[in-house]
Parts: structure tokens; C-alpha cells; sequence
């Protein structure tokens, strides 16, 4: 595997986001937010403007940071992953980041996801997803056309703060006629399919970093 000497760079700085093995208790109270550690979703958790479109802080500005770090530092960025509606994107587990991810959303995304969609029913307790990051920017794609999703709910992670880290930019939904751009660590989360039809808007100074998981039923 060519990516082993950045994985194994990686992996021994004990403190950062390949750590999560080694000391997970430690991991959460760098990387995941406060208010998504209580769980209390009902206290946390905001409604967009009663569209079923739900945001909590997620992750701290120091996993913003080094996931940002860490995937330009991999540096392999695809463009055409997706037949429809490509994204300038890359796996999660391209860089060994999947498996880590997946226990955050399992412990503080699908919850909230079961609480706040009231999905009831044993099925609804074997979600996974496919993860992976995304960036847009003015010398790079900058926007992405206005689509459904081949997901059951989709969580969004800004990475970046828009007014800091870029301009424009934020996931606009056509039928609710709303624009989302939540801070920086902060999830979205939204019917992925049939309801929700939305897109990315121009980000048109910066760049624009995204965690995207379509969300789906176990096999």
C-alpha cells in the first residue's frame, strides 16, 4: 500500500486523530464536542426552521483543524468518484479514517438521527455510512448542482468557518427555500432522498471543507 509511511507517521503521534485505539476517553474530549457528549438531544439540537433539517455542535475546532491537516497532507483527491454529481472528494478510508468516524456517528450522529427522525424499530439500530471529505473553492469546483441522494438521512460536517476560512458556500435546499451553513464542527442532518432536493452553493473566496455520510441500512 503506498499510503503506509503516511499512515505510519500518523499512527505514532500518539495525540492525534489516528489515536483513537490507544486512548479513546482522551480522543473524545480533544475532538468531540461538548454538547454532543451529553447526548440531550432535545437541549442541543436545533430545527431549521421547522424543516426537518436538524444541527448540533459536533466536533471541536481542533478536529476541524487536523482533519483538514491530515487529508492534504494525503493529498489524493478524486473528481470523479461519483457518476452523477461528482464532488472534489476522498474516502475515509483511503487515509484509515472510516473505522474511527464510524464509532463517533454509532455513539453521537445515529442517536440523534433514531431521536429526532422518531425511527423506531430494530432495523434503525444498524445504520452505517459511506463517509468521505470534500472541498470546495474558488480555483477548484466551487459549487455542486442541485440533486437527491442515494442515502436514508445524510449528516454534514462543516470543517471550515464561513467569514474565516471562505465565502460564499453552504448547502442550499430548493423546496424549503433555505440556505444551511452551520459553524464550524457542527453537523447537519436531512432526509437524503425524495424530500430534501439541495446543492452546494458557490463558494466563492477560500476553501470549504465538508464531511458527507449517506447513511443507509447495514447489509
Amino acid at each position: 500500500m503506498d499510503n503506509l509511511p503516511f499512515l505510519a507517521a500518523h499512527t505514532r503521534n500518539n495525540s492525534g486523530l489516528l489515536s483513537y485505539n490507544s486512548n479513546t476517553e482522551k480522543w473524545e474530549e480533544k475532538y468531540i464536542a461538548l454538547p454532543a457528549r451529553t447526548k440531550n438531544w432535545d437541549l442541543v439540537v436545533d430545527e431549521i426552521e421547522n424543516h426537518q433539517i436538524y444541527t448540533y455542535p459536533l466536533f471541536t475546532k481542533s478536529f476541524c483543524e487536523d482533519f483538514i491537516k491530515i487529508t492534504e497532507e494525503y493529498g489524493k483527491w478524486k473528481k470523479s468518484r461519483h457518476k452523477h454529481y461528482p464532488t472534489t472528494d476522498m474516502l475515509l478510508a483511503d487515509f484509515e479514517m472510516n473505522e474511527i468516524y464510524e464509532n463517533a456517528l454509532n455513539k453521537y450522529v445515529y442517536p440523534a438521527m433514531r431521536h429526532l427522525y422518531s425511527l423506531d424499530g430494530e432495523r434503525w439500530d444498524s445504520l452505517e455510512s459511506e463517509n468521505f471529505v470534500a472541498k470546495y473553492g474558488e480555483k477548484i469546483q466551487n459549487s455542486l448542482g442541485i440533486h437527491h441522494e442515494v442515502s436514508l438521512i445524510t449528516a454534514l460536517v462543516n470543517l471550515s468557518q464561513v467569514g474565516e476560512d471562505f465565502e460564499g458556500g453552504g448547502t442550499f435546499f430548493k423546496k424549503q427555500k433555505v440556505c444551511v451553513q452551520p459553524p464550524r464542527g457542527n453537523v447537519s442532518l436531512h432526509p437524503g432522498d425524495i424530500t430534501h432536493k439541495h446543492g452546494g452553493r458557490p463558494t466563492t473566496k477560500g476553501t470549504r471543507y465538508i464531511i458527507v455520510s449517506f447513511s443507509s441500512f447495514k447489509k
